[in-house]
């Protein structure tokens, strides 16, 4: 039984906006610094995220939240650990989960979180410094 593209679609533009709106940081931020664990997870998400298609996304997907729900920073592991939830509710067949305010905040906050605390638009790999 194939499943439904249709529901992703809000999670991605949930990433987008965040994208968006973590450009503009708050540089004094007193939240601790993410690990170097949930940093190279966040990044392995955000580089695999736009490539998931088909029956197994879900599935794939949640191997990409684990390991962000294992390290997330005090201040996000509840919202990390509802995002996780939500992708294993959807791989069971649950819907509801793509438009739960609860669930979007918690997404909104991981993103957020990743986007400002590891520096993804500081970091290109190759882009040396001066």
């Amino acid at each position: 039984m194939p499943v439904s593209r249709q529901p992703a679609l809000p999670l991605c533009v949930i990433l987008l906006l965040l994208t968006i709106a973590g450009c503009s940081r708050d540089s004094g931020s007193s939240l601790p610094e993410p690990s170097e664990a949930f940093c190279v997870a966040a990044r392995k998400y955000d580089d695999k995220l736009p490539r998931l298609t088909g029956r197994e996304k879900f599935t794939r997907q949640i191997a990409l939240v684990t390991p962000l729900a294992e390290h997330a920073p005090k201040d996000i592991k509840a919202d990390a650990e509802l995002f996780l939830d939500a992708l294993e509710r959807r791989a069971d067949g649950d819907k509801s989960v793509a438009s739960d305010p609860d669930v979007e905040r918690a997404i909104e906050n991981v993103n957020r979180r990743s986007v400002q605390g590891c520096d993804f638009y500081k970091q290109q790999p190759g882009s040396g410094g001066v």
